[in-house]
């Protein structure tokens, strides 16, 4: 039985779909008995994307949300490119800072992996 926690780190815009596709894969290899938890984390000018989505990369977030992945953003990076929590998708959530969440994450056990 494996049990795994993934957090995949975005920071490109360019790298969404990329992140998107390997929290998607990561979860289809899960087994009867194993217990795999994945989430995406996003800063810099990554989250710029987040309100413009096109609609595959979308329909992917979705899907991952739906599968019990989570998309995080960092709150700063948000308000660095004047963007409102307000205006996001419903598929996001957000951090304070994402340098402190990826730090508390990796010490709680989850794996990094940059998109």
């Amino acid at each position: 039985m494996a049990e795994l926690k993934l957090l995949i780190h975005v920071a490109q815009k360019e790298r969404w779909m990329v992140g998107v596709k390997n929290a998607l894969n990561f979860l289809k290899t899960a087994g009867d008995s194993d217990s795999l938890q994945v989430r995406i984390i996003a800063n810099a000018d990554s989250v710029t994307q987040c309100i413009k989505c096109d609609r595959p990369l979308f329909d992917r977030l979705k899907q991952l949300v739906l599968d019990e992945g989570e998309i995080y953003l960092c709150a700063n990076s948000l308000r660095d490119f004047e963007i409102k929590e307000s205006r996001l998708p419903e598929v996001f959530r957000t951090v304070p800072a994402a340098v402190r969440a990826i730090a508390d994450w990796q010490a709680d056990g989850w794996l990094y992996m940059r998109a």
